[in-house]
């Protein structure tokens, strides 16, 4: 038994060590990103001594409004978040630039639809109160609610090969499994059998409290009102496209609709400006703003301290844990908002 307890303590002593670690680590790294991250923008390229300032922003991913947790996952790159809360920050710290324009390079298949609204209208708020003009580029991906928010532009680009479009709204499928007889869980995950099989409602979006339960039928008045919050949704989006491209509602609707285009395609329908690169775009913007001279800035990106280095020496299943987390709190939120929803392939099936 003495040699019992001996075991476990060193064992709890050990692991209490590695906790203590990671902490202090964390505490460490918190502090060296708070000291890098006060100038979130540096000179890129062009006349490093002109007043006049062209700023590059860079969004990746589905746009959401904040995390859902606590977790940090600033050191993984294998998924990329447009959380409307940091953009607000970064633009807070770009007001004091006193830029004359900016370039945003956005690759998105969108979002919820709160956060493509909240994005789209903190963008147009930061263009007027400052008095410039923002272009949106793509390089991939400009979709859905992503699209939402490019329309808070003066301009809108893509390179040749991106798709556009996607204007509509989508929201989680009602699954419905008609009498179950046994649900079971295994090690292949969990299986239920049913009578009678299994039914899907596409419905879109809710109001009450059960709403999207897997075992009973939606009511009519429930499509209904689902449908109606959704119409509501599409008709807002459409009557902004009208406005900022204008275009035709009834063009929107009737021909244009939820479809995807390629980057021809798209400038053919009016959905953008032209089909150049990212550096044709920055030309496009200095001509605009009839600029003789001037230098760009670019959002830094955040390097590597010594810090960081040490905690990426951490076991692999820490840091397989730590994925899946991210990976768990896109699939949470793509499953549970109300969404403007065009996901690409890596997301859509890791949930």
């Amino acid at each position: 038994m003495l040699i019992f307890i001996n075991f476990f303590l060193r064992v709890l002593a050990f692991l209490l060590a590695i906790t203590f670690f990671v902490v202090i680590l964390s505490f460490l790294i918190s502090l060296s990103k708070t000291e890098f991250s006060e100038n979130k923008f540096s000179f890129k390229k062009g006349n490093i001594n002109s007043n006049n300032k062209i700023a590059i922003l860079k969004l990746r991913g589905p746009i959401f409004n904040e995390p859902s947790n606590i977790v940090e996952f600033d050191f993984f790159d294998n998924y990329k978040v447009i959380y409307v809360t940091e953009i607000k920050n970064i633009l807070e710290k770009l007001e004091l630039e006193k830029i004359q324009g900016m370039i945003v390079s956005i690759n998105s298949p969108g979002g919820s639809v709160s956060a493509s609204y909240n994005l789209h209208k903190i963008l147009n708020d930061f263009k007027i109160k400052n008095d410039i003009k923002i272009f949106f580029h793509t390089n991939e991906l400009l979709a859905s609610g992503a699209y939402w928010v490019s329309l808070a532009s003066d301009k809108i680009y893509a390179n040749y090969g991106s798709l556009i479009g996607s204007i509509g709204v989508r929201g989680p499928d009602w699954i419905y499994f008609d009498t179950p007889i046994s649900i079971s869980k295994g090690i292949l995950g969990e299986s239920i059998e049913t009578k009678k099989g299994i039914k899907k409602f596409n419905t879109i979006a809710g109001q009450s409290k059960d709403l999207f339960d897997s075992f009973r039928i939606p009511t009519d008045k429930e499509y209904s009102s689902l449908q109606d919050i959704v119409n509501n949704i599409y008709d807002d989006f459409v009557n902004l496209v009208s406005k900022n491209r204008n275009i035709e509602n009834n063009f929107i609707v009737n021909d244009l609709g939820a479809l995807i285009f390629d980057a021809e395609h798209a400038k053919k329908n009016f959905l953008i400006d032209d089909v150049i690169g990212l550096s044709d775009a920055i030309e496009n913007l200095v001509s605009d703003l009839s600029l003789k001279d001037y230098q760009i800035i670019e959002q830094n990106k955040n390097k590597l301290s010594f810090f960081e280095k040490l905690i990426q020496i951490r076991s692999s299943v820490f840091n397989n844990n730590t994925i899946n987390l991210k990976k768990q709190e896109i699939c949470n939120l793509l499953n549970n908002h109300i969404s403007v929803i065009f996901i690409q392939n890596n997301l859509n099936n890791s949930c």
